[in-house]
């Protein structure tokens, strides 16, 4: 098995999730989801009645890519 270096997640969106390290794969989502909850946290602004604003998140994205069921 090839060796992947620290916090390199370039594998995340290039290989196959099942030629993946389960460590690998856990460090990851925990990352993405660390990243996201962060950040929709820092995205809630007072909004004008009746506006609905949605925003996209990179990370949560990410997050379903994942093909773990």
């Amino acid at each position: 098995m090839k060796r992947i270096k620290h916090n390199d997640l370039l594998p995340w969106f290039t290989q196959d999730h099942s030629t993946l390290p389960a460590s690998y794969l856990d460090s990851c989502r925990k990352f993405f989801q660390e990243i996201s909850n962060k950040r929709q946290a820092s995205s809630v602004k007072q909004q004008a009645a009746g506006v609905k604003v949605t925003r996209c998140n990179l990370f949560t994205e990410a997050l379903k890519l994942d093909n773990k069921e």
